[in-house]
């Protein structure tokens, strides 16, 4: 799949989508977030698939949308403008994310800021080079978050601490952003790819169907009571062990038991 400012590379059960703007530092394009839309829609088609992985090119994960835009007389400088530029085109990511029940991780070997920033904790899970940043850095320029960080922040890190890092808009580098929260992993910045892939690998070795019901389990948790939440796991488990994968896991996993006791 050719697409413009994005690598998409498929290894094994993983997916990697690579923003490609190294010499822009992968600010947000129109053709940039056109083409993650179809690489996260390829992924999430296929069943071969069951990681997916976003980083960026060069020295940054993403700082964000393109300021010059934002300048009078700029693409998106007049009201609409800018509100059809986040619903035809940025806004469309977080949502897809949300609707692929797939793991999917942000690998941050850089900068993350503004829209990079609000990208990143959109995803599942987040691991970082030591070298990396991460900034809310809407409030700079006077603006707020439009690709959902307000909506993600609170959740991961509570909602104090998220409008803290909000409306400073201060840089966090990578210590900080594992003690926070943020991230769950910081690792040597040569060894990011690795580890990331290692990480990914962990996960990749279940079966599909139960990682897709672990993922929407969770988050259908966090906005339902207990009963009802118990109600979605039994009714979705009767399905799960109906799955191949299950068989085969609980027939070795016997199989294994009786071997042990010989």
């Amino acid at each position: 799949m050719k697409l413009k400012d994005v690598k998409y590379e498929k290894k094994q059960n993983l997916a990697w989508i690579t923003f490609d703007r190294p010499e822009a530092r992968n600010t947000f394009t129109v053709e940039m977030m056109h083409s993650c839309e179809k690489a996260l829609k390829d992924a999430k088609a296929d069943d071969s698939i069951k990681v997916i992985l976003l980083t960026g090119a060069g020295g940054a994960f993403s700082a964000g949308g393109d300021i010059n835009s934002m300048a009078p007389g700029g693409a998106i400088a007049e009201p609409w403008g800018m509100k059809n530029f986040l619903w035809d085109n940025i806004q469309r990511v977080p949502l897809l994310l949300e609707d692929i029940d797939k793991p999917v991780m942000a690998v941050i070997n850089g900068a993350a800021a503004g829209g990079g920033f609000d990208l990143a904790m959109a995803c599942d899970l987040r691991i970082a080079s030591e070298r990396a940043t991460l900034s809310s850095s809407f409030i700079r320029l006077g603006m707020a978050n439009g690709d959902g960080g307000t909506y993600f922040l609170p959740r991961i890190l509570g909602m104090a601490k998220a409008l803290e890092v909000l409306l400073t808009g201060r840089i966090i580098k990578a210590p900080e952003a594992l003690s926070l929260g943020m991230v769950s992993r910081v690792v040597p910045h040569n060894k990011l790819k690795d580890e990331a892939e290692l990480l990914a690998n962990e996960i990749a070795q279940w079966s599909l169907p139960a990682l897709r019901f672990i993922k929407r389990a969770a988050y259908q948790g966090l906005q339902s009571s207990l009963r009802a939440h118990m109600d979605y796991v039994s009714t979705q488990l009767t399905l799960l062990i109906q799955t191949q994968e299950h068989k085969d896991a609980v027939q070795d996993f016997l199989s294994s038991k009786k071997n042990n006791k010989k």
